[in-house]
């Protein structure tokens, strides 16, 4: 078995990973890092290189004045507040760090098209956040492995992680492994597993989310970790399944109504801001809809500048009537008519606004529609065949606000560090442009913990008497 030395074993090449290498790399200069990344340089950094990775947080990188309530109510109060605590505190140090790094920010606006403001975010996107950091860990003494997955913890006779086995044989022993390799979004069993028999129909929003396979996880449970997070929800957002491109968004569904592949309706379309409902919306075409949806709208829609809400490269189904429409669709088109004509009798006539919640709702229907509910009675009709993209689960590691994995017995596992999506704090609903920030954030303290352990081993290694 070849055997390979460093200070510290990074698992993966998104933000979390990069932070964590960098970091350790200027608190414990001429210090020996390893990333391990399983994708060629070609297609490293997992989802971070294909997000536009907004931060919830003000221009001068300040978080939001609901960050932190909106953390815990979104989580039913179940997220840690310690590590919301951890995050809000550090948020402005660390795009500070950013920065200095070469990796500038912006405000800019989303496509939510009720948001009041921009948001701040990478310019260049998490493409930059991977790019810059990964040349900073290079210029910095790191190294990169690319083509090569860990698939094993090592441990010596205590419990304690001292390394990693890659599925070459290789073993990396390291005073400080972090794992940083995203979530499960990217293995069918696994979310067979986790979200049941149906989980395998999720397709990831982005060629990134492929290689997150869920090792990681699987890796620090054998180790004898402590799982958290919401393992049966995930961030799923609506994209047009038409098209190949990334992300390619479909966030106007409050502004019509939609229909399942039977021409019937199932969901209330517009009971909050799209910012607020995309997730669920999403969740709902997955479990309720067999998956695919359709978007129905008519030129009260089309009227309006809604270019930033829909990011998808191909145009929409358009039709003189709702018959041909529901041909062009494939679906009965008796019960998409009657559908429509149900929907347009408890609906209410008048202009869209589509900037903010309007209270126009609809009178005794099911499901109701709580906003935005004109009637949809002015063609060309149009429809966007909408499905549900997986973002990231929710389930991972336990982790405490120092970034350490914490073990079934509620202790920390020494040597052990995870960050990003493979450490599980998110239940119940996502709390939007807060991902990439929280890798970030806990990948720049768990570099400083390694960096820690590294100038001062509070135990040496044992080799000889250690398990994988």
């Amino acid at each position: 078995m070849d055997r390979q030395q460093a200070d510290l074993v990074v698992v993966g090449c998104g933000a979390g990973g990069l932070a964590t290498a960098v970091q350790f790399l200027q608190s414990f200069p001429g210090g020996r890092v390893v990333v391990l990344e399983r994708t060629s340089k070609a297609q490293r950094g997992g989802n971070t290189a294909w997000t536009g990775s907004f931060f919830r947080l003000e221009e001068d990188g300040t978080p939001a004045a609901d960050f932190s309530s909106r953390m815990l109510e979104l989580s039913d109060g179940r997220t840690d507040s310690a590590i919301i605590g951890r995050l809000a505190e550090l948020a402005q140090p660390t795009m500070t760090w950013l920065n200095e790094n070469g990796v500038a920010t912006k405000s800019d606006i989303t496509y939510f098209l009720t948001s009041k403001g921009p948001r701040l975010m990478p310019a260049g996107g998490g493409a930059a956040i991977v790019e810059t950091l990964a040349a900073r860990v290079e210029a910095l003494g790191g190294t990169i492995e690319y083509e090569a997955t860990a698939q094993d913890l090592v441990q010596d006779n205590s419990g304690d992680v001292v390394g990693v086995i890659a599925t070459d044989g290789t073993r990396w022993e390291a005073t400080t492994v972090v794992l940083a390799c995203g979530g499960f979004e990217g293995s069918a069993e696994l979310l067979d597993r986790y979200l049941g028999e149906r989980g395998h129909e999720l397709s990831p929003i982005a060629p990134g989310g492929r290689a997150n396979r869920g090792e990681g996880i699987e890796m620090g449970i054998r180790a004898g970790a402590a799982t958290d997070g919401q393992f049966d929800r995930f961030h799923g957002e609506p994209v047009d399944p038409r098209t190949r491109s990334a992300e390619a968004l479909v966030m106007v569904y409050p502004y019509g109504i939609l229909v399942d592949h039977r021409g019937k309706r199932f969901v209330d379309e517009g009971a909050d801001t799209p910012d607020n409902t995309f997730e669920s919306v999403a969740y709902r075409i997955w479990s309720d809809a067999d998956q695919f949806a359709y978007l129905i709208a008519d030129q009260k829609l089309v009227r309006q500048d809604i270019a930033r809400a829909v990011l998808t490269d191909r145009e929409p189904e358009t039709a003189q009537t709702l018959p041909e429409l529901a041909d062009r669709l494939g679906i009965d088109a008796a019960q998409f008519v009657a559908t429509v004509d149900e929907y347009n009798a408890a609906a209410r006539p008048g202009p869209l606004d589509i900037t903010t919640l309007d209270r126009v709702s609809t009178t005794d229907l099911e499901p109701p529609k709580s906003n935005w509910a004109r009637p949809i009675d002015e063609p060309p009709y149009v429809a966007w065949p909408v499905t549900c993209a997986i973002t990231f689960t929710f389930g991972g590691l336990k982790t405490d606000e120092h970034a350490q994995v914490i073990g079934r017995g509620g202790e920390p596992i020494p040597g052990l560090y995870a960050v990003g999506e493979v450490a599980g704090i998110y239940h119940g609903k996502y709390p939007g442009a807060t991902s990439v920030l929280r890798a970030l954030v806990f990948g720049r303290i768990a570099g400083n913990a390694a960096a820690a352990r590294s100038s001062a081993p509070i135990a040496a290694a044992c080799p000889e008497g250690s398990r994988p």
